[in-house]
Formats: structure tokens, sequence, C-alpha cells
């Protein structure tokens, strides 16, 4: 036992020393190959010192230390309570489009964006704040692929403010402004939630009403005359509402029934137009 115990120092000792040229050798090498920093470097040769009797593997030091390496992943050197913003971080940067300065900010059909024409808007516009054209237009393709898909019922309504041209040329532009924003509000006060109302032109409403056949739509037209026409009538230039719908279930197309309810209100407005005349 005496021999042994004397024997077992130095042996523990070579160990020891061959163990730490070993890792020196290693890191040596890998720096020169570019995969450890400086900082890496010292961590190892600590943890060599200071424990060689056994290398914890749960945990590689070359990917925990934080190092400066060409081939890390910003997101791993970053601590779990900032992990998920740092993620996120990490995403919007791959996946942010590079801007173009010629093609100019990109459209969104968000209620929040400013309109500047009815005709060529694709948000508010800004005399109603009803949506514009351009996005009525999206909200019938979005509804006509839904209500195709599950067969559902949509209805759009077409109201045409009858006589505003001429109440411009006798008042002027700041009358007009008077009338479409209160019939705009009449028109959304008696839609659901879920219903669209836009301003299409100058005095010509659309309304998109989801889940509704042509039969439950005439409730809402009807809602909306009564509440319009009086006040409409008893103005110093008579205004009067032309109006056209037409319901589908996805055949044919909601595009389809936007134009078929364009035309029942130009109908109407012929007809009108006769009874003037003949009166």
């Amino acid at each position: 036992m005496e021999v042994a115990e004397g024997i077992l120092l130095p042996v523990l000792v070579a160990a020891v020393v061959a163990n730490t040229i070993l890792l020196l050798l290693v890191v040596v090498v890998t720096r020169r190959r570019g995969q450890v920093s400086p900082a890496t470097t010292q961590s190892v040769l600590q943890g060599s010192l200071l424990s060689t009797s056994y290398v914890d593997r749960s945990v590689d030091p070359l990917m925990s230390s934080g190092g400066d390496s060409g081939d890390s992943n910003p997101v791993d050197a970053v601590d779990d309570a900032d992990a998920p913003a740092a993620i996120e971080d990490a995403i919007v940067e791959a996946g942010e489009p590079e801007e173009n300065p010629e093609d100019g900010p990109a459209l969104a059909v968000e209620a929040s964006e400013p309109a500047t024409d009815v005709e060529g808007d694709t948000g508010i516009d800004a005399v109603t704040g009803l949506i514009g054209p351009g996005a009525f237009t999206r909200l019938v393709a979005v509804e006509d692929s839904r209500i195709r898909r599950y067969e559902r019922h949509a209805t759009i309504v077409i109201f045409e403010l009858v006589g505003l041209d001429r109440l411009m040329d006798r008042l002027g532009t700041d009358a007009a402004d008077r009338v479409v924003p209160a019939l705009a509000d009449t028109m959304r006060r008696l839609a659901r939630d879920a219903d669209q109302v836009a301003r299409l032109a100058p005095g010509r409403f659309g309304v998109l009403l989801p889940e509704t056949d042509e039969v439950a739509a005439i409730n809402y037209v009807e809602r909306v005359r009564r509440a319009c026409e009086l006040w409409l009538e008893s103005g110093a230039i008579a205004l009067s509402l032309a109006v056209g719908w037409a319901g589908t279930t996805g055949d044919p197309t909601l595009p389809e029934a936007q134009r078929l309810a364009t035309d029942r209100m130009y109908a109407e407005l012929r007809r009108e137009a006769r009874k003037a005349s003949e009166g």
C-alpha cells in the first residue's frame, strides 16, 4: 500500500499536466481557425485548471461563452428573459423588405390611413369618415371568396344622392359638405357592426351586407329611406335617393352582384326622371 500511494501522486500530477497541455493544444488550433474568441479561451483554461476530474458535457463551452465567432447566432447569447424579444427582433430584421424610395410608401387598407381623393382612395374618405372605393373593392373580394367557399348570403346596396350636382351649382360645395356627411352618418348608424359602408363617388355610396339575402337587405334600405328622405326633400334644393341592391351566395360573384346593384340603381334613376318629366 505504501508503494501504491507513492506512485499515485506522480500519476495524478502527470495526468493533470497532460490534460492541461491537451486543452492548450485544442484551444490554439481552434483559435487559428477563427472559431473561438479570447474570452472563450480564458474560460476554457480556467475550467480545466479548476476542475480536471470530469468534463460536464451538458453544456458546450463554445456555444455558451457568448464569443465573437462568425458562426454564432446572436439569439443564442441572449438571456432567457430576453429571448422572446430577441427572436422577434431577429425575425423582423430577416423578413423586413428593403425599402425602395422610388416605389413610395406601401398602401394599406387600415382605417387610420387618411384619404385624399374619393375616386382613387384606398383608405378613409376625409369628408365622411367612410372607407373609399379601393378599400371597398378589397373587402368585396375577400367576402366573395368566403361566400363562394361556404355558400353564404351577402348583398351589396348602392345609394345615389340625386340632385347633388344641382345643390353644388346653386349653393356651393359647403352645402354639399353638410349634406353628404349627414347622409353617410345615417347609413353607418343604421348598419350593423359587420356591415361595411363606403363612399364610392361624390354622391354614391356602397354598403356590403354579409350574411344577408336580398329580402333582409330591403329592411335596411327602407330604414335608410325613411330616415333621410324627409330632410333631403325639405331643403332649398330637393334631393332624393336612388337605390339598387343585389344578393348572391357566390354565383354570380359578389363583384358581379355589385354591378347588378349599380344597374338597378340607374334603372331607378331613369324611372324617377320619367316621373319628373311626366309630372
